[in-house]
């Protein structure tokens, strides 16, 4: 009995580090990570990024084109990503 607790242990560990869980709660994704996801996923609904200095000019499919700072995305990655973990 002992040994299979052991080693249903070890599997979770395992686990855990595979998919970046510590104790069952999710790691945060760093700014780049987080910032690089975004766009990725914008860009599969049809969004347009460019990025310019401190800037990034975001076209949506049929809207006119919206220019954000870096840190508004840093604003809101501490604000309201961080803020669930």
């Amino acid at each position: 009995m002992q040994h299979t607790r052991e080693l249903a242990r070890i599997k979770a560990t395992q686990q855990a580090c595979s998919t970046g869980t510590t104790a069952g709660q999710p790691k945060p994704l760093s700014f780049s990570q987080w910032f690089l996801q975004g766009i990725r996923n914008c860009e599969d609904k049809g969004a347009e990024f460019e990025l310019l200095p401190g800037m990034v000019k975001i076209t949506l499919p049929g809207k006119t084109a919206i220019l954000t700072t870096i840190e508004d995305f840093e604003r809101e990655y501490k604000k309201e990503y961080l803020s669930k973990f």
